[in-house]
């Protein structure tokens, strides 16, 4: 199952100066693991070491937010994957 996926541009340079792409899997977790063994970095800087994502980031599929629990949400072929920084601070 095809999903396209777009990443922040900051993270292009971990990702070969790209921010599109097409991943595979069943759910959201499944498409950033197909997306962190092309893009090893590029996977650190989205999923922690223990498989959970990266405390300023959020994820959105088709436009609408992922949460509460992004990494099991199910896709179908064709969906569009967001991953989008979250701007934190005081």
């Amino acid at each position: 199952m095809s999903v396209s996926v777009e990443i922040p541009s900051i993270f292009a340079r971990y990702a070969g100066g790209q921010t599109s792409f097409q991943a595979e899997g069943k759910t959201v977790g499944e498409c950033l693991n197909d997306l962190g063994k092309r893009y090893p970095e590029l996977g650190r800087m989205i999923v922690t070491p223990d498989g959970r994502l990266i405390n300023s980031i959020d994820v959105f599929i088709n436009g609408e937010s992922a949460y509460p629990r992004p990494l099991t949400k199910p896709l179908k072929d064709g969906d569009k994957l967001n991953i989008i920084m979250i701007i934190q601070g005081g």
